[in-house]
């Protein structure tokens, strides 16, 4: 019942966000789909491209993998240590970051997802997207850049929409998909 209901759902899944043309930090973390199309490419292919990508990049992928439909859908949890540093008062301080990453295709189109799940630190002050009195922030409370996070957001930023281009090498190196046997 559940398969048959994702299958119902899946159009609008892949329509249902807003799209932008990249990933971009806001003060609710990255909002927005990024949707590439990738012209006489089959889903199959798409998919396989993405599979070799995490297969090459992401540490441990078949644990990562969260949720997968052959063709259709891929979710890993990608985990990328020093994600971004912050300098103050001399001191640096450096957060990992753990993702949500989705991709769904059709027609010939990757619909890639990304959420923040955790950005955390052994030594560093807690951290979150929009301020609050005692933690580091991306955004102060008026949803206003924080001064000394601006070259971190740019690094987040660059870090997600590299998720993008990675994928986009594979699909352009023509996956085969392999014969079953």
């Amino acid at each position: 019942m559940r398969i048959a209901i994702l299958f119902i759902l899946f159009p609008v899944l892949l329509s249902a966000q807003k799209v932008a043309d990249k990933f971009i930090l806001s003060p609710a973390g990255f909002e927005d789909s990024v949707i590439r199309e990738y012209p006489e490419k089959p889903d199959s292919e798409l998919f396989l491209a993405a599979k070799k990508w995490a297969d090459n990049i992401i540490s441990n992928p078949v644990d990562a993998i969260s949720r997968e439909i052959e063709n259709q859908y891929l979710e890993y949890k990608v985990f990328v240590p020093q994600a971004f540093s912050i300098e103050d008062d001399g001191r640096t301080y450096t957060w990992d970051a753990m993702f949500d990453l989705s991709f769904r295709f059709k027609d010939e189109l990757i619909r890639y997802d990304v959420e923040i799940v955790e950005l955390s630190s052994p030594d560093a002050p807690t951290f979150q997207i929009v301020g609050g009195e005692n933690d580091w922030a991306f955004y102060a409370i008026n949803n206003e850049p924080y001064p000394l996070t601006s070259d971190a957001r740019k690094i987040m930023e660059e870090t997600v929409n590299d998720f993008i281009r990675g994928v986009s090498a594979y699909v352009n190196r023509n996956a085969k998909i392999p014969e079953k046997n």
